[in-house]
């Protein structure tokens, strides 16, 4: 990036820590970055007295947050955003921002290259496929992010019995790591790391995993869910058994649940209220062209 952005090093991450505080929804992502769990980037205005900071998790999670009238930080940070040569990005990003400010800034600084996301303009998942087809590799796309509180009242457990040749277990180092988008060593910085510092249960079929519920990011009692059920297993009720594994876990080790989804995302939606979880708060959400 130019000169008015900088990479801070890891050793000065601290630094970057009080502009998360008062955020109102979920950055476990974040601050799994800033306290050194996983191996992200932060870029910021200024190494010793940062007051905007721009953390990029290695999945493509990313937070914009602090001051956002900093004109000379937002000229330059707007390459970045736009770039879809992979010159300043390396990967596909997803961006929330905060304070909501700067959802302005991003209306005036991006113009036309910024398309807002509107249900009743792309009702279907066709037309969602269209929009991201004509737009995705020239526009920054805004859509919403829905976060979620777990109401334990809410819960309740479903124990229909699996078919034969399924079962639902917790998964440990004796089992070959699952496939897929939403998996652990795209949260952790090895699959090894997380069979040692995580929990996961998932559906195994013949010693292979078919469906997963994990620990996306752990901090103080805090377990965020990430869930994977491979494509020719969906619709069988996989997750939600998984799920509940997880969330017993939960329950019963003093963490709390929590789960956050892209609100266009409806089969996550749906799968986390039928789990007990109540939406708390929708928010921006960007993906940057890829």
């Amino acid at each position: 990036m130019n000169p008015a952005v900088l990479k801070i090093k890891e050793h000065n991450y601290h630094k970057v820590t009080p502009l998360l505080e008062g955020i109102p929804f979920n950055i476990l992502f974040a601050r799994a970055v800033t306290d050194g769990d996983v191996k992200g980037e932060i870029y910021v205005d200024s190494i010793d007295a940062p007051k905007t900071a721009y953390i990029v998790h290695p999945y493509g999670m990313s937070l914009l947050c602090g001051n956002p009238d900093n004109y000379s930080f937002n000229e330059n940070l707007m390459y970045y955003l736009q770039d879809n040569n992979w010159e300043y990005r390396k990967q596909k990003e997803w961006l929330q921002v905060y304070p909501s400010k700067w959802n302005d800034v991003f209306t005036i600084l991006l113009k036309d290259k910024l398309v807002n996301y509107c249900d009743e303009l792309y009702a279907n998942n066709c037309e969602r496929d269209y929009l991201i087809k004509e737009t995705g590799h020239s526009h920054i796309i805004r859509w919403n992010r829905v976060n979620f509180n777990f109401e334990q009242s809410k819960y309740h457990p479903v124990n229909t019995v699996l078919p034969e040749g399924f079962e639902l277990k917790r998964i440990d180092a004796t089992m070959h790591e699952m496939l897929g988008s939403v998996v652990p060593r795209f949260f952790w910085n090895s699959y090894e790391e997380f069979i040692q510092k995580g929990i996961a249960f998932g559906v195994v079929k013949e010693g292979r995993i078919v469906s997963l519920a994990f620990s996306a990011y752990i901090k103080n009692n805090e377990l965020e869910i990430g869930v994977e059920t491979l494509s020719s297993y969906r619709g069988k009720g996989f997750a939600i058994r998984s799920c509940n594994a997880l969330i017993d876990y939960c329950l019963k080790n003093g963490f709390t649940p929590v789960w956050s989804c892209r609100k266009e995302n409806t089969c996550s939606l749906k799968l986390a209220q039928k789990l007990g979880f109540h939406i708390s708060g929708t928010y921006p959400y960007y993906s940057l062209p890829d």
